[in-house]
């Protein structure tokens, strides 16, 4: 999943966790959020011999709401742009993975269960799964393409 710019509401981490896949066992970063929004999605999934596409329109902003959005991420990349709804310098690009965690989200944040409002330009999410929430995509365009 990518995006121009994602929003991440009252999101709380949840540690390190090994989760069951189609592909066996994997480490992933457990996130929980209130919401979360996404500028200009683009989504891609394997699916056989093609990748299946699922694209926002241009310049929209997809939306995921409701209750108990969970989301075990294989890697979390972006540019900071803000915290707290206060703007940031975009000079820190995070990449965060279960074996790059730094420590201040880990053991600061991750035990504390603050929640954070988050928000990340040029995001790109890899995600082993997600549960909860209604996903709402202005303009959707599905298409396929070979792998």
């Amino acid at each position: 999943m990518k995006g121009s710019r994602l929003e991440l509401h009252d999101l709380v981490f949840g540690g390190v966790v090994t989760v069951d896949t189609a592909a066996g066992p994997k480490r992933v970063l457990k996130f929980t959020a209130a919401a979360v929004t996404i500028r200009d999605l683009k989504m891609a999934v394997p699916v056989g011999p093609q990748i299946q596409h699922i694209d926002g329109a241009p310049g929209s902003t997809s939306t995921l709401r409701g209750d108990d959005i969970t989301m075990y991420v294989e890697s979390l990349t972006g540019t900071l742009s803000s915290i707290e709804n206060l703007p940031a310098p975009p000079v820190l690009r995070l990449s965060l993975t279960p074996d790059t965690i730094p420590e201040w989200l880990y053991d600061t944040v991750g035990k504390l269960d603050l929640k954070l409002q988050l928000g990340l330009d040029d995001a790109d999410i890899d995600q082993a799964g997600q549960t909860g929430g209604k996903l709402a995509i202005p303009g959707i365009h599905g298409y396929g393409t070979p792998r």
